[in-house]
């Protein structure tokens, strides 16, 4: 990954949100994959503005947030999963 990028992730979810991003996978948590997709463009629309885009992660869960980070640090490959996390929910329902 790009340093810039891990560095502004780092300092908009805080160390420990980060830091799971990296270790944890999105089939591993409890999310709606359209909260997530909503909390993305939330944050895309907020560009240039770090205040905003900081209460919009203060006010997710932490499998959300989590979920977040991962989309923001690898989109094509995190959109990928949560096409697959919801497939799965509908197959559930």
């Amino acid at each position: 990954m790009n340093d810039s990028i891990d560095s502004e992730l780092a300092g908009l979810f805080g160390r420990w949100t980060f830091a799971a991003a990296q270790v944890r996978r999105l089939d591993d948590l409890n999310v709606d994959p359209d909260a997530v997709k909503a909390a993305v463009h939330l944050v895309i629309k907020e560009r240039g503005h770090p205040e905003r885009q900081r209460a919009i992660v203060d006010a997710l869960d932490e499998d959300t947030a989590v979920a977040l980070c991962i989309w923001l640090r690898d989109p094509a490959n995190a959109a990928g999963l949560l096409k697959q996390a919801r497939a799965k929910t509908r197959k559930r329902g």
